[in-house]
């Protein structure tokens, strides 16, 4: 194992999961968390950062994606990579680059235009580029990375330095902690991490790298790598927008994200960053389109151009509608999808191997999920009672001791089972002696 292999996976898999798209939220989360940002922040890194390097790890020990989540069901393990393409494809992943584009590339230095018009362009771009793919795309996407690190290490240094102001009050009344953590799903890359587990495991593979403990300690090494790196994109992010607490108004996270370019860099840094961003979520929704057409046109014996075009069409609209409405979209989907992700990286990270136990805990996961979904957006008062009693609920949390619970006794189930079949086994033979 090569200390300079170690950096180049560490880069690479920094590449995969830092997008433009996520740039937007840090700030918005420091901006709320005031005086309180490190708490924030630390949230944040465990399911933003932490969360998708564990999630490669899990794949590494899984295998791939036919065997992840099979352990509940060989349907379930379908059903939710199914959703999972939804999630990173149409429904957030993809429109939110188009969203991204238009409020950080456009509004911001050709003022206001029509939504829907700018997106539909967009979006024939991206069609164009996918049904006929074009190299020139994937050469810039690789040296678009540093250009954009460079920028955002000029914002980030200058308004460290300058002090573009002073961190007050939290904004909110939760916890600053659980704010941040549930605000790293925004990010979805957890959820993509299963999903690029592929490329990663088969790059090293191509490397030369093929025992399976040899893969999963250069991708803990590596995940350190790319781990440091988003920790001082997203740190650096999340500090200067805890400076213009209270000082930024009513602004969305995408103007704040270019209120902080613009308040260290002027108007050059609002130009640099906004074409920057601009053709990164274009690379980034032309490799996610590809993936999800793929995707459906294998599962469902579709055309992969019509496919295209009807993603497309579909991401279109819902770009129109901005990236706060996406936004908005994706807290229910994610409040499902991420908990029953968390639970399955632990256990395949684990190695458990006992199918019940992966039963117990999804199951649970997904039944108090659902509950704390159901409680949040239309509460009712028997559900509203049961979560107050439930530790953690406040934070979010619900499902977490009670998903362990279920581990432990389900395991405490199984091992009594298992002596009772031994006992009985060893009477049986004792029995045939005499």
């Amino acid at each position: 194992m090569k200390n300079k292999d170690v950096f180049i996976f560490g880069l690479a898999i920094f590449a995969m999961f830092f997008g433009a798209g996520n740039l937007i939220f840090p700030p918005e989360i420091g901006m709320v968390s005031g005086e309180e940002w490190l708490k924030a922040a630390m949230g944040f890194f465990m399911t933003g950062i932490a969360l998708p390097v564990c999630g490669l790890m899990a794949f590494s020990q899984a295998g791939g994606t036919d065997n992840f989540a099979v352990k509940v069901s060989g349907r379930f393990n379908t059903l939710y990579f199914m959703l999972l393409i939804i999630a990173i494809g149409p429904m957030l992943g993809i429109p939110r680059t188009g969203a991204t584009v238009y409020e950080m590339g456009v509004v911001t230095n050709f003022g206001e235009v029509n939504p829907l018009v700018v997106s539909s362009l967009y979006f024939t771009l991206v069609l164009l580029l996918v049904i006929r793919p074009n190299k020139l795309i994937d050469t810039i996407g690789k040296y678009l990375t540093p250009i954009i690190l460079a920028i955002l290490a000029a914002i980030i240094v200058k308004g460290v330095v300058f002090k573009i102001g002073v961190p007050g009050e939290k904004l909110i009344e939760e916890s600053t902690f659980s704010y941040g953590f549930l605000g790293g799903y925004q990010t979805m890359d957890a959820i993509t991490s299963v999903l690029l587990g592929t490329i990663v495991i088969k790059g090293l593979r191509e490397s030369g790298y093929m025992d399976k403990r040899v893969q999963r300690s250069m991708i803990m090494r590596s995940g350190l790598v790319a781990g440091v790196g988003m920790a001082l994109v997203y740190g650096g992010l999340l500090y200067l927008g805890s400076m213009v607490n209270g000082n930024a108004g009513a602004l969305s996270r995408s103007a704040l994200t270019m209120h902080l370019a613009v308040a260290t860099l002027g108007d050059l840094g609002k130009v640099a960053l906004g074409l920057c961003v601009t053709v990164a979520c274009l690379t980034t929704s032309i490799a996610l389109v590809a993936i999800t057409s793929d995707f459906f046109s294998k599962e469902f014996k579709l055309s992969y151009r019509l496919t295209a075009i009807v993603i497309c069409s579909f991401s279109a609209l819902l770009a129109a509608n901005g990236v706060g409405f996406i936004v908005r979209i994706a807290v229910p989907i994610l409040t499902l999808l991420y908990p029953v992700t968390i639970v399955l990286i632990t256990l395949n990270i684990l190695r458990v191997e006992e199918s019940p136990i992966y039963k117990a805990c999804v199951g649970t996961t997904l039944l108090l999920s659902l509950g704390e979904l159901i409680n949040r957006y239309a509460p009712v008062g028997v559900l509203e009672e049961i979560f107050k009693n439930i530790p953690l609920s406040s934070y979010g949390f619900a499902w977490l001791l009670p998903a362990l619970s279920a581990a432990l006794i389900t395991k405490g189930f199984l091992i009594t089972w298992r002596r009772g079949v031994e006992g009985r086994r060893k009477l049986s033979v004792s029995e045939r002696k005499v």
